[in-house]
């Protein structure tokens, strides 16, 4: 993860997000945060395989601060030197009656073709909302964005 993680959530342990474990609507457990920054998270499943869909969640908990990302890029590689891009996904609307988690989804159906038939390295390029909102109580304060279980299948 570049930048790390804050280490006050699951101690920074960026292992939490394939750990099979998926995280609930309470943001300390199981949860990964940044705070006011976009990060980019590389995952390196050990080997080239074709892959059907790539999925990252995200939480919101607008009273902690946490809001979904206001966009997360996905991109693969066969050896983690050329990135094909598998799209990006956006959050929409203003985030102000969102679901707790979110999850950002990437198939076979729903990227260029062949994109997912060589995967062995999934990078996704978070883009925090950084500021909360203007209808946030805390308008203008450093907004978290918070992930959890990566999945490739």
């Amino acid at each position: 993860a570049d930048p790390p993680p804050a280490a006050k959530y699951a101690r920074g342990d960026t292992a939490v997000l394939t750990n099979g474990v998926r995280g609930a609507a309470d943001f300390k457990v199981h949860w990964l945060g940044w705070e006011g920054v976009d990060f980019v998270l590389t995952l390196d499943l050990g080997a080239p395989g074709a892959a059907r869909e790539i999925a990252l969640s995200t939480l919101s908990d607008a009273r902690s601060w946490i809001l979904h990302p206001a966009s997360v890029a996905c991109e693969v590689s066969a050896d983690g030197t050329a990135y094909r891009d598998a799209g990006t996904k956006t959050a929409a609307g203003d985030q102000r009656d969102e679901d707790p988690v979110r999850t950002f989804s990437w198939t076979d159906d729903t990227v260029p073709p062949g994109t997912l038939a060589s995967v062995r390295y999934v990078r996704f390029r978070v883009e925090g909302v950084k500021r909360l909102p203007d209808w946030h109580a805390s308008a203008g304060g450093a907004a978290w964005a918070f992930v959890d279980e990566i999945v490739v299948r």
